[in-house]
């Protein structure tokens, strides 16, 4: 009997539905818009959009480092069945994170014309670039309170309303861009407010959830909130939030060098090198953010080996993604280029070239985002944080400017090179790390001693329950501390849980059923999970003490037996003592 990962990984994909539809949202605004007003409006205004960039990825600045810190310290919390903190940082992510970008919003707006400038410089693209700047800033606000909801609606197993608000948004958005562009004629300033119209109309479906009595997140006092969570959602959001923060630098320097150096093409080509890498960057993306949510939960609980399946399912599964993408890119990108109106006058065989070298970078994707965001949710976020800073800044610009002296051909592989070089620092950094604090291997995972933990995976059927008990028993009895009177508690324990969750659970043959043993200086640490119907053991004993008399008395020789709903998750951890 061994542990397998199919309970943590059927919920990771199941949280990857969900994650996917936020994250998404948040590139796809983005994607709509340069497609529509290239169709609608023309190249020059797709190349405006790509020079709005930089400040696209500084207003996700304040979501990343919130909202995405916010939610995996929020998952740790879960994991360690801490509800009030859970909701103190709820109320710091979403109350305080509408007020800066709202502060941020007003500023912006003020400053869109020196803005405007510093992108475009004094040429025909300034007017377009200010237009698409003003509802970008304005609507800001809108962006965190849909998507951040829909981060903590994830979190708490509301996941058809948490792929509703980014849906919702986004068939908006698109509504409102054909409207407000061929119908108003506001032009390219009618994408930006499009976006924002969206994200507004999405919020109304909050409404409903708000009204629940029974619902996980609830808006609080402020004196209630300890402001030492701020620093820790910080600290945990910093390696994403340096992905955006790298960008904008990325983005406003590799501009400024490609179009010194090419001219109008250039603004055309590397707005298309763009648009390319954000077809993979959004599942990417969303498959990280599914990783670290999941891993977070998993990691506070000290599930260590459910920790390593859903890293190496995340893995598989972005590249997969990554390389569907990276193929469809490089066998057709004459028709992906006259998706965005690019004409065939503008196009030689160069201008193929350049950007074909340029999708290398997408095969780096994968590697990238799910470590960063795996070792941003299992604390080690320092090498995280300097992670994204080599791949997103410090080696990527640099490389453009060096190689666009050297070949304009090498120049397009700057962002491949940058990664490569990333990737073997972190993995050299934190080998020498886990060398020097005895770990075998650079992901940080410690393994805990087989004489004082065990661990299986079962179906949800009585007979494989009945299998099982019997093992556990053995293994309390090896060690010396334990004697027979914890061993046959611990045996109860996992029988009478079993038995319940394979006859009440809902759970077909195929169903699994994790069991945790920790065997600790005094106590015997029982963990049970199941993906079946909420039930809540110690909640029917208070209700129905005749039924379920085997729990009863599980319950009396525990020295205590807590439920909790950990990621949809049913699990109940049962402490055993000795005398």
């Amino acid at each position: 009997m061994q542990r397998n990962g199919i309970l943590v990984t059927q919920k990771y994909m199941e949280y990857l539905g969900s994650t996917m539809g936020f994250i998404v949202s948040l590139y796809l605004a983005s994607i709509v818009d340069g497609i529509l007003v290239s169709q609608l409006i023309g190249p020059a205004a797709f190349a405006g959009i790509n020079l709005t960039m930089p400040v696209y990825y500084a207003r996700n600045i304040v979501f990343f480092l919130l909202v995405d810190g916010g939610s995996v310290l929020a998952a740790q919390y879960i994991g360690a069945h801490n509800k009030a903190a859970c909701n103190q940082v709820f109320n710091l992510t979403i109350g305080g994170g509408t007020v800066v970008m709202t502060g941020l919003g007003v500023v912006g707006f003020l400053l869109a014309a020196p803005l405007a400038v510093m992108l475009a410089g004094e040429s025909s693209l300034t007017g377009l670039v200010k237009a698409y700047l003003v509802p970008l800033w304005l609507t800001s606000p809108l962006l965190l309170l849909a998507n951040g909801m829909a981060a903590y609606l994830r979190l708490s197993g509301e996941h058809k309303l948490s792929i509703a608000v980014p849906v919702v948004a986004n068939i908006c958005n698109l509504v409102f861009d054909y409207l407000f562009i061929a119908v108003f004629g506001w032009g390219i300033g009618g994408a930006g407010w499009a976006t924002g119209a969206g994200y507004a109309c999405s919020l109304f479906l909050l409404w409903p959830y708000f009204q629940r009595e029974k619902r996980d997140w609830h808006f609080i006092s402020l004196k209630e909130i300890s402001p030492v969570l701020l620093r820790r959602i910080v600290q945990i959001g910093l390696p994403m939030a340096m992905i955006p923060l790298g960008l904008v630098v990325r983005h406003f320097a590799i501009n400024s060098i490609v179009i010194e150096q090419f001219g109008y093409i250039g603004a055309i080509l590397i707005s298309l090198c763009n648009a390319g890498q954000l077809y993979a960057l959004m599942f990417v993306d969303g498959a990280s953010t599914a990783l670290a949510n999941v891993c977070g939960a998993l990691y506070g609980g000290r599930d260590m080996t459910g920790v390593r399946y859903v890293l190496q399912r995340a893995l598989r599964l972005a590249f997969a993604i990554c390389l569907l993408v990276f193929v469809g890119l490089f066998f057709f990108p004459l028709e992906f280029m006259h998706l965005y109106g690019v004409k065939s006058g503008l196009i030689n065989v160069d201008f193929v070239l350049y950007f074909r070298i340029s999708l290398l970078y997408i095969l780096f994707l994968p590697a990238v985002f799910i470590l960063r965001a795996f070792f941003q949710s299992t604390h080690q976020e320092w090498a995280a944080t300097l992670f994204s800073a080599l791949e997103g800044v410090v080696l990527v610009v640099p490389l453009y400017y060096l190689l666009s002296h050297k070949s304009s051909l090498l120049m397009w592989a700057a962002p491949a090179a940058a990664a490569a070089l990333s990737l073997g620092w972190l993995y050299v950094y934190l080998r020498k790390k886990a060398q020097a604090e005895g770990l075998d291997n650079f992901l940080m995972l410690k393994r805990e001693a087989a004489d004082k933990f065990w661990e299986v995976s079962i179906s949800a059927v009585v007979q494989d329950v009945a299998q099982v008990v019997l093992a556990v028993k053995d293994f309390c009895q090896q060690n010396k501390r334990f004697g027979s009177r914890e061993a046959y508690a611990a045996q109860l324990t996992v029988e009478e849980l079993g038995v319940v969750i394979a006859e009440h659970g809902g759970l077909g043959k195929r169903a699994q059923i994790d069991v945790l043993v920790r065997l600790l200086k005094e106590r015997i640490v029982i963990m049970v999970r199941d993906n079946g119907r909420p039930f809540n053991p110690v909640k029917y004993l208070a209700e129905h003490s005749k039924d379920f008399s085997g729990i009863s008395m599980v319950r009396k020789l525990a020295v205590k037996m807590e439920y909790t709903s950990i990621l949809g998750f049913n699990t109940t951890i049962v402490t055993i003592g000795k005398r």
